[in-house]
C-alpha cells in the first residue's frame, strides 16, 4: 500500500460524495507540532483555516463536508480543545482529529464522541491521513440509537440512519475468494485499514474485519469503509456467502467468525467486541488462503488467534509497532507469533497481495 501523495489526494474531495471542497480547521497547537501541515492540507486541495484559538467554524465545516483538527500543550490542554470542539460540532456533526503533544499517548478517555483519531506528535503523512479520516460519518450517541435495527439477516450497508447513505461500492461478480484476508484493529487502527484497502486488489479476495467499536457506531463504521476504501461492505447480522471483492463487518455487538464458506455474526464472549482472536483463530481451518492482518491498537487481542493461525499454515502481518498510534496489539501479536511479517502502513497491501504470489 501507498498512501497518496497531497496533490493526489482527489478522492476524499469528490464533490459526487463531499458536496465540495474538505475543510480542515487547525488550531494554533496543532501547527506547532506541524508547522508545514496547513501548506500540505493546502496544496491537496483542502480549503484551511488556520490557528484558530477557541473553537472551530461549524458553517464552515457544514458546508465543505470539513475536519476540525485540535491540539494541546499537554494532555488536559488537548482534552479541553477536544471537548470544546465535539461540543461546538455536534449539531453539524463533523469529524474531530486530537494532534497528541509530544511525550502524550494515546488512551481511551481522549476517543470522546466525535473524535475519530489522534495522531501522534511524530506522524508522518499526516495531511493525507487527515483527509481520509474527514470522510468518517460522526453520530451522536443519542441519533446512533435511535437507528432501526434490520431484521436478523444478512445485510448491505448500515443500518438506515441518516437517511439516504447506503453503503456504496462497485458491483462485482459472485466468486469465491481465493483468499481470506482477516483484519484485527482498534485504537489508530481505522485510518490504516481505510487506506490499506483502498490499495489491496479486490479481485480473488475478500476480507473479514474486526474493529474494536461500540454497538451503535458499526454501520457508519461500514459506510465509511466503504467510502474510504471503495470496497462493498457487507454487515453481517446472522450469515453471508463470502464473495471475493467485499469486506465483511460484523453488525454492532457481535463477533464475527469464518464458518465454512460464510463469514457468519455470532455472540460476543469477551469485553473486546468484536473479538480479534476469534476472528483470526475461526480463519486457521481455512489456512491455506488465508492470511490475518494485525494493526494499531490497545491490549493484547489478536495475539492469540493470529499465533493459531499461523501454526496452521497461514500468513500473518502485523503493522510495524513503531507506526501505530498505539502499538500493544501489533507488540503483542509479534510476540505470541513470531514468524509474522511486519509491514509499515504504505507497504500492508503491497504485503497481503504478495502472499498470493507466493
Amino acid at each position: 500500500m501507498s498512501l497518496p501523495r497531497p496533490k493526489a489526494a482527489a478522492a476524499p474531495m469528490d464533490p459526487e460524495r463531499n458536496g465540495g471542497t474538505v475543510a480542515v480547521v487547525l488550531d494554533d497547537h496543532a501547527l506547532q507540532v506541524f508547522p508545514r501541515l496547513d501548506g500540505a492540507l493546502a496544496e491537496a486541495g483542502a480549503l484551511v483555516m488556520r490557528s484558530f484559538k477557541n473553537t472551530p467554524n461549524p458553517q464552515l465545516l457544514q458546508r465543505h463536508a470539513g475536519v476540525g483538527v485540535v491540539g494541546g500543550a499537554d494532555k488536559a490542554g488537548l482534552m479541553a480543545r477536544l471537548e470544546r470542539a465535539t461540543t461546538t460540532l455536534a449539531s453539524v456533526p463533523a469529524p474531530v482529529i486530537g494532534v497528541l503533544p509530544p511525550g502524550v499517548g494515546s488512551t481511551q478517555d481522549l476517543l470522546g464522541p466525535g473524535v475519530v483519531d489522534l495522531i501522534p506528535a511524530g506522524a508522518h503523512r499526516v495531511a493525507e491521513r487527515i483527509l481520509l479520516m474527514a470522510r468518517v460519518p460522526v453520530v451522536t450517541g443519542a441519533r446512533a440509537r435511535a437507528a432501526p435495527r434490520p431484521p436478523p439477516a444478512a445485510r448491505e450497508g448500515p443500518a438506515p440512519a441518516p437517511p439516504r447513505r447506503a453503503v456504496r461500492g462497485p458491483p462485482v461478480a459472485r466468486v469465491a475468494p481465493a483468499q481470506l484476508v482477516a483484519v484485527a484493529s482498534s485504537t489508530g487502527g481505522v485510518w490504516v485499514l481505510g487506506a490499506m484497502l483502498r490499495d489491496l486488489p479486490q479481485a480473488g479476495r475478500a476480507v473479514l474485519v474486526a474493529q474494536h467499536m461500540d454497538a451503535e457506531f458499526m454501520s457508519f463504521f461500514a459506510q465509511w469503509l466503504s467510502d474510504a476504501s471503495g470496497w462493498r461492505v457487507v454487515v453481517v447480522d446472522d450469515a453471508a456467502i463470502l464473495e471475493a471483492g467485499i469486506v465483511y463487518v460484523p453488525a454492532g455487538g457481535r463477533d464475527l467468525v469464518v464458518d465454512g464458506e460464510r463469514a457468519r455474526a455470532v455472540e460476543a464472549r469477551s469485553r473486546f467486541v468484536p473479538s480479534a482472536d476469534r476472528l483470526l483463530a475461526s480463519a486457521a481451518p481455512r489456512a491455506g488462503c488465508a492470511v490475518g492482518v494485525v494493526l494499531s491498537g490497545m491490549g493484547a487481542d489478536g495475539a492469540a488467534g493470529l499465533a493459531e493461525l499461523i501454526r496452521a499454515g497461514g500468513t500473518g502481518i502485523c503493522q510495524e509497532p513503531t507506526s501505530a498510534v498505539v502499538a500493544s496489539m501489533p507488540e503483542s501479536a509479534l510476540r505470541a507469533a513470531p514468524r509474522a511479517l511486519r509491514a509499515a502502513p504504505e507497504g500492508l497491501a503491497a504485503t497481503v497481495a504478495g502472499v498470493a504470489a507466493d
